[in-house]
């Protein structure tokens, strides 16, 4: 009952119209109007900056060195894929992105299945996540897989935390598997998993941290289903260091 009457009150609270505080004059709410719009035309000029950042940031990383990054992943996830279900399904990259974190949180703001893997070791915060279709629908998948059932299970379009329960292991195994092809060993017990139904605030990530993307897409007769597997170009230039 408790939770009914403050669901009440905060309901009652949002549609109260807005009131002008007393005494706030004329002159000073148009004033706040002039910064606001200051602020929203000093936009264009900001995000160009940004763009020109990200442009310097990506110049410094040796191009070959990247394609072939992109390649092996790219190969070891659609290998994974094949293994794991067969050949009704068939994985293919889509393209790369470079984003700041923030603006990643800002491009997913529905929700979806996004798990961070922090390895310790190496000051480094991997993402791989996973549009909230696909993820249901392996969810249903290994859910009937554990139930020893012949066909999926249908789940409710509604996502909450009881949906790592099904899938968590799998995206640990995604993760293992970039690993190993990263740095040519099993993960160690030194890393966190951590999983969300947004990307929110984390406290390894800055919001400017700079990430590149790679996108993929699972092709079969009735869905498209995107994931995007997403790593610090911080750490991408010291680890093309390390392969010199």
């Amino acid at each position: 009952m408790q939770d009914n009457h403050s669901n009440l009150e905060e309901q009652q609270s949002a549609e109260e119209p807005f009131q002008i505080e007393e005494g706030l004059s004329a002159n000073v709410l148009n004033n706040m109007m002039e910064e606001t719009l200051i602020r929203d035309s000093d936009g264009d000029s900001n995000q160009d900056t940004k763009s020109n950042e990200i442009k310097s940031e990506i110049s410094e990383i040796n191009e070959e060195k990247l394609d072939q990054f992109r390649h092996q992943i790219t190969n070891a996830l659609e290998q994974f894929w094949t293994t794991e279900f067969s050949d009704k399904t068939s994985l293919k990259f889509l393209r790369q992105e470079l984003l700041q974190y923030k603006d990643f949180q800002q491009n997913n703001d529905q929700p979806s299945s996004v798990s961070f893997l922090s390895l310790k070791e190496f000051g480094t915060v991997w993402i791989f996540q996973m549009e909230s279709d696909q993820a249901l629908k392996l969810a249903s998948i290994f859910r009937a897989r554990r139930q020893e059932l012949e066909s999926k299970v249908e789940l409710s379009g509604h996502l909450d935390g009881s949906l790592f329960f099904e899938i968590g292991p799998f995206i640990q195994d995604i993760f293992e598997l970039l690993h190993r092809q990263i740095f040519k060993q099993s993960l160690q017990k030194k890393f966190q998993l951590r999983h969300m139904l947004r990307p929110a605030f984390h406290r390894e990530i800055n919001d400017g941290e700079l990430l590149l993307f790679l996108e993929f897409g699972e092709e079969n007769q009735n869905k498209k289903g995107k994931m995007r597997f997403g790593i610090p170009t911080d750490f991408l230039k010291s680890l093309f260091v390390m392969r010199n």
